[in-house]
């Protein structure tokens, strides 16, 4: 009985240590968003700060005000007004990972696609702040800034031409009789 009895907790020694590297994925990362002071005006009081997986091929969505946001159920993170902010999750799976401002800018403000409508803590150095997991824990960021990008510039589209008074345009079919034809292709 007594061997049995130390089996056993020789196994839940065990089963606790594995458990706990396992578990091993937990992260806390503090820093100030350094022109939160500039952008928090421009922000709707709808945007969030999200932590969010990197995957080759991020998903996003559009709601129903046209406000853009990657797919996540990871932990929102609060940013005081200071820009300071602190990000605690217990347990993440091993890879990449962002923080994005969510719903703060509609899509068709920035660009064609979902992700370029999302702005992202990026450092100094003006690439993503990637949160690296595993990793060493603890963390102070430091600065780091919330890349929003400029406004898409609405290009106004030339005015049609439009024929002087007294002469009219001349049918489609003309000008293409002017033209030499296509080269053929053999």
């Amino acid at each position: 009985m007594k061997r049995w009895l130390a089996v056993v907790a020789v196994l839940s020694a065990v089963c606790l240590q594995v458990n706990f590297s396992w578990g091993a994925g937990g992260v806390e990362v503090a820093g100030v968003v350094a022109n939160w002071q500039k952008v928090k005006e421009k922000v709707p009081e709808s945007a969030y700060f999200q932590l969010v997986k990197f995957h080759k091929e991020l998903k996003g969505t559009t709601d129903s005000e046209g406000y853009s946001a990657f797919e996540s159920k990871l932990p929102k993170i609060k940013v005081k007004a200071d820009g300071s902010f602190k990000l605690v999750a217990k347990t993440l799976s091993d890879g990449n990972y962002f923080i994005a401002l969510q719903r703060a800018l509609p899509k068709e403000v920035t660009g064609d696609s979902i992700a370029s409508a999302i702005p992202i803590l990026i450092t100094e150095k003006e690439e993503p702040f990637i949160i690296q997991v595993p990793g060493d824990y603890p963390l102070n960021a430091g600065k780091v800034f919330l890349a929003v990008r400029a406004q898409k510039e609405q290009k106004e589209a030339p005015a049609p031409a439009t024929p002087e008074k007294g002469k009219e345009e001349a049918p489609a079919k003309e000008k293409a009789e002017k033209e030499p034809p296509a080269p053929k292709k053999e």
